[in-house]
């Protein structure tokens, strides 16, 4: 991989809402998405201090952490997550999954300047641009068919305690094609805030 200067260690995580595609017909659908988006965005803009950034679309959302190099990191990133996951789920009155899988992000990119000043803002590269936001929607596409709570890259897990697993499959991810162990996971991570220790 490049992993040359500008390129950050990170974690991006998927989350979706489980089931909204049974809702659209009754015109449900619509109105929980809404009300996850208030709920996501309110827990984004207001606590994750350990998350840079987060995008909100349809019944997903997507989250960006460059507090990824030590175990304790990616442990405080999991448990981040998971409150993240616990208030949406109560809000939203259905389940979510989360794919999260450790890389690194894109360097920023200098754009050109827009010809008008009002039209600066309508190209937007995400933050969380990196082989590993990809990775993210290949897990999601191989392993979804398992109905896991939690698709985790192993890098993301290594030497972290964490529940047994699910299950565990390789899947080949971006750059380089090379077949990670993806471990899942049903129900919580952690049962209660000791359990980080």
């Amino acid at each position: 991989m490049d992993g040359g200067a500008g390129w950050t260690s990170c974690i991006v995580t998927v989350l979706d809402l489980i089931g909204t595609r049974k809702q659209t017909a009754s015109g449900t659908g619509s109105s929980l998405m809404l009300r996850m988006h208030r709920c996501a965005a309110e827990c984004i803009r207001n606590g994750m201090p350990l998350h840079k950034q987060g995008y909100i679309w349809n019944d997903s959302v997507l989250l960006l952490s460059e507090k990824a190099s030590t175990i304790k990191e990616r442990l405080d990133v999991l448990f981040e997550l998971e409150g993240f996951k616990r208030e949406l789920e109560a809000a939203c009155g259905v389940g979510l999954y989360a794919v999260s899988v450790k890389g690194k992000a894109f360097p920023s990119v200098a754009l050109p300047p827009a010809e008008r000043a009002e039209d600066e803002g309508r190209a937007v590269i995400l933050k969380t641009s990196s082989w590993a936001m990809a990775n993210c929607f290949t897990i999601e596409r191989a392993l979804g068919k398992h109905r896991a709570d939690w698709y985790l890259d192993s890098r993301l897990t290594r030497g972290l305690k964490l529940p047994p697993l699910f299950k565990s499959e390789p899947v080949e991810l971006l750059p380089d094609s090379e077949a990670r162990e993806i471990h899942m996971f049903k129900g919580a991570l952690f049962e209660a805030p000791e359990a980080r220790r």
